[in-house]
């Protein structure tokens, strides 16, 4: 997750996807960033995405009305906070 919220530096788009791998030797790799990513990922979380991306609006909202940034580290935390866990 930390090499995918760094990748917000290289393009400064809203909402990006980032397809990555897992390489044996080499570790996370990145395959490319995508500007209009598609939307299965709303079917591998069986959940939609306008709850996710409102919450994340008002966060980016509230912290430019603040004068405020985030490091990449401070952005997985802020993801991982809401969205993180599996509802049972």
């Amino acid at each position: 997750m930390h090499l995918a919220a760094r990748c917000y530096e290289l393009c400064e788009l809203g909402y990006i996807g980032v397809d990555m791998v897992l390489d044996q030797d080499k570790g996370p790799l990145i395959l490319e960033l995508n500007a209009r990513p598609g939307l299965n990922i709303q079917i591998a979380n069986d959940c939609g995405l306008s709850h996710r991306t409102e919450a994340i609006e008002r966060h980016l909202a509230q912290m430019e009305a603040n004068g405020q940034s985030e490091s990449p580290e401070e952005r997985v935390a802020f993801v991982q906070s809401l969205f993180g866990h599996v509802d049972t």
